[in-house]
């Protein structure tokens, strides 16, 4: 199954994010709780994450760090951060958790499909 996992707990951004990338032709699971999302990624390995840093259950920050362990390591799915915190430490640490992109809120529609077609598999474009 191909298809990019979205972990964002704020309901307006995640509608936001779903309609930009359903109308490019993506499929997205969303999911607001952390947990709920790495266990649905575990079982059914995505393409790409789009991982918000602050979630209600879990720090995202953490979570990037877990996923890309249980999912492959350096063969895991690309993951991107896409968060209000636009610091340049947020990114750094971002960046040494072994995401593959950083995306501040907010953002245009072009930066995230820009981001999102660099990252995703070729064959998972078909």
């Amino acid at each position: 199954m191909s298809y990019i996992l979205l972990v964002e707990d704020n309901q307006q951004n995640a509608d936001m994010v779903i309609h930009i990338l359903t109308t490019a032709g993506f499929e997205i699971k969303h999911f607001i709780r952390g947990l709920d999302g790495a266990k649905y990624a575990r079982q059914n390995k995505p393409d790409l994450i789009l991982m918000d840093f602050d979630l209600p259950d879990v720090d995202g920050r953490n979570l990037i760090l877990a996923l890309k362990k249980q999912l492959g390591g350096v063969n895991s799915p690309p993951i991107v951060a896409v968060t209000a915190r636009t610091g340049s430490m947020e990114m750094k640490l971002a960046q040494s958790f072994g995401c593959s992109a950083f995306i501040a809120k907010p953002f245009t529609p072009e930066r995230l499909l820009d981001v999102v077609g660099q990252l995703m598999p070729k064959a998972a474009l078909s």
